[in-house]
């Protein structure tokens, strides 16, 4: 059953120009559109969104683009929670913008599973290129608060992860798994 609560969907597409491997890589071109453009249109076909934004460190040429203020480029997290605040979000669906195959199909079943569970946090990513991730605009501020790795900061998710992970490595994982699976009974 999904959610009752009527909420609103953001995609952020997040950008950026210096890629050290492949330098303005969203810029370059397949099939005469470039990889930004392919991801923009491919996320926009995706039902469940309800707005898709680029949010980048620096103004794209052509595009309309949230650039934050006060931000430094490698802190991905900032960049997503000023615009997940701005927008309004209650929920947010993670997208990079080097990634043209994006398939809306899978964005919409990543959506339409974290609103039918209880998960803060969903991804899929069948394979690497097609990887979606959905997060509450709160466990979203959580991490924006508490995240202080650098990493943490530069990859959005990795704190969303550790705190949402259901599989059993330790004591203290068997301890959440049994509360979890107590109150989903």
């Amino acid at each position: 059953m999904l959610h009752d609560k009527p909420c609103k969907v953001l995609a952020i597409i997040q950008a950026r120009l210096t890629s050290t491997r492949l330098p303005k890589k969203i810029m370059k071109f397949i099939g005469g559109k470039t990889v930004l453009t392919l991801v923009v249109s491919k996320v926009k076909q995706a039902m469940w969104v309800d707005d898709v934004v680029i949010a980048s460190p620096h103004p794209i040429s052509g595009y309309e683009v949230f650039v934050p203020t006060k931000v430094l480029e490698n802190d991905v997290l900032s960049r997503y929670y000023q615009c997940a605040k701005v927008f309004k979000a209650d929920v947010i669906v993670r997208i990079t913008a080097d990634c043209p195959f994006i398939d809306p199909d899978i964005i919409d079943e990543a959506i339409e599973y974290y609103l039918r569970t209880p998960h803060e946090y969903v991804c899929f990513a069948p394979v690497d290129g097609l990887d979606t991730e959905v997060f509450s605009f709160q466990l979203l501020k959580e991490a924006w608060k508490k995240a202080k790795d650098p990493y943490d900061r530069e990859h959005v998710t990795p704190y969303m992860r550790r705190k949402s992970k259901l599989s059993i490595d330790t004591k203290s994982d068997l301890n959440k798994a049994r509360r979890w699976y107590g109150l989903h009974q």
